[in-house]
């Protein structure tokens, strides 16, 4: 491999070669997941079995699946995940491998599929269904090659009987007894879903914390933490650098920047997961029916997750019944109807907007087509001004970077219309796949200008939009 980057302040220049997977864009253009728990803890009272609990448990009383899935489409998600096997090793679908699985449960009398029921539904409903599937499994003795064996197996049946698969988390969690074969889990992914984002492995890092403690800027371009990503080296005549994998000690701050990059000879192209429950607990317990997430929770965790540039997987428990809780259900439908107020009146189509970078790239960027310009480092500040014709309050302002060229953005600015002169009113760092902002303060203005004072070299803007009141 030539060695392309010689000099220290050519890092940049790596970090731009550096642009994701399909199966990546694909995965973060869905934004917003259900990370659906269900399963014989459901019926049982515990957040974890210990692969003893008599498949007979499982009996839900008023299952409805194609609900759940409207339920989810109403509050904008595009995508959901079903927990398949938790740690206690029971199956949520009619596995030949074990028969500690649905073909064991009373359930459609030995005859019901959770998971085919929740894929066909996922389809009829036009969003994407992926699984979570734990690697500890405490209903089987297997170790070593026979476990792997196991998992693989079952990996197979899910990749194989339900058709496509958006996503396969790992959840990884449980006993640490055995040193799990991943390598050879993400080939057999790769060769039976190759869309599929692997979250939990590599293509997709999880936060680093179970608070949704989100980091203050989120780069998708960081260091790997092994090689089962795909790795672009800096200087192909020295050893790779691994940074701490997620979760492990303390979660670092700063992943992404060029500072914390300095010392860097690999990078690779991973976007990180938030996933969060609605409740205390992942499984369904009646004692917290009351204590479900409230609405404002909801919609803070949405902005700090899916409005900077991470992907948003919401914990939502599955009833005695087989139903999405009353509870849940208020909440996820009436964020659905908040976010279709907030965004009920978008002003760059009626607006003149004029840009340094060349005036025929406005068109592309209303067709929702990728805009590029070249803005070097702050020698030449891109600046697009929008201007409505009257005075609007801004509620919201949205943009994003095309991820399939990289992430380039370091810092941009907003400023508003005062008479004839613009001011600062607030600045913002790395944007990404998408970046939401609700105005800091009050914003009335006849026009808004987005400077975007730092890149790294160039970026492109794919999606651009203001919404008012």
């Amino acid at each position: 491999m030539k060695n392309l980057f010689k000099k220290k302040d050519n890092l940049i220049k790596a970090l731009n070669t550096v642009v994701p997977e399909k199966r990546q864009i694909m995965w973060q253009e869905t934004e917003f997941s259900a990370l659906v728990y269900f399963g014989l803890n459901t019926f049982i009272g515990k957040q974890e079995g210990n692969g003893k609990t008599e498949p007979n448990a499982f009996f839900p009383t008023a299952i409805d699946i194609p609900d759940w899935i409207s339920t989810f489409r109403s509050a904008g998600m595009k995508g959901a995940v079903l927990t398949v096997k938790h740690h206690d090793g029971f199956c949520m679908w009619r596995s030949k491998t074990t028969s500690y699985s649905m073909s064991s449960s009373p359930y459609r009398n030995s005859e019901g599929d959770i998971f085919r029921e929740f894929t066909d539904a996922c389809r009829d409903g036009g969003m994407k269904a992926g699984f979570q599937f734990s690697l500890c499994d405490r209903n089987t003795d297997k170790k070593g090659k026979e476990l792997d064996d196991l998992i693989c197996a079952q990996l197979t049946e899910l990749l194989s009987d339900y058709g496509e698969i958006y996503e396969v988390k790992f959840d990884l969690g449980g006993e640490k007894l055995h040193d799990y074969d991943i390598e050879r889990y993400v080939k057999l992914i790769r060769s039976l879903q190759p869309d599929a984002a692997i979250v939990n492995g590599p293509d997709v890092r999880h936060l680093g914390n179970t608070k949704a403690v989100c980091r203050k800027e989120e780069w998708n371009v960081i260091e790997p933490v092994n090689d089962l990503q795909k790795i672009t080296k800096i200087d192909s005549s020295k050893e790779n650098t691994y940074r701490t994998p997620d979760g492990i000690g303390q979660m670092q701050l700063d992943l992404g920047s060029v500072k914390a990059l300095k010392k860097a000879n690999s990078l690779c192209w991973q976007p990180v997961v938030v996933d969060y429950p609605m409740r205390d607990s992942w499984f369904y317990h009646r004692n917290e029916d009351e204590i479900s997430m409230f609405l404002q929770n909801l919609k803070k965790l949405y902005f700090s997750t899916v409005g900077a540039n991470s992907s948003l997987e919401l914990g939502v428990p599955i009833d005695q019944r087989g139903q999405v809780h009353e509870s849940e259900k208020l909440t996820l439908e009436s964020f659905g109807i908040d976010m279709n107020i907030l965004t009920k009146n978008p002003l760059l189509r009626t607006s003149r907007i004029e840009a340094n970078f060349g005036e025929d790239t406005i068109s592309n960027l209303l067709n929702d087509d990728s805009t590029y310009y070249n803005s070097g480092e702050v020698n030449s500040p891109v600046e697009i001004t929008v201007t409505f014709g009257e005075e609007k309050i801004i509620r919201l302002i949205s943009l994003g970077e095309n991820i399939a060229t990289g992430q380039q953005i370091e810092k941009f600015s907003i400023y508003t219309s005062e008479g004839r002169k613009f001011k600062k009113a607030e600045t913002h760092g790395a944007v990404g796949y998408k970046k939401l902002i609700i105005p800091e303060k009050p914003m009335v203005t006849s026009a808004i200008k987005i400077v975007i004072e730092k890149t790294r070299e160039f970026a492109t803007l794919k999606n651009l939009e203001i919404y008012s009141a």
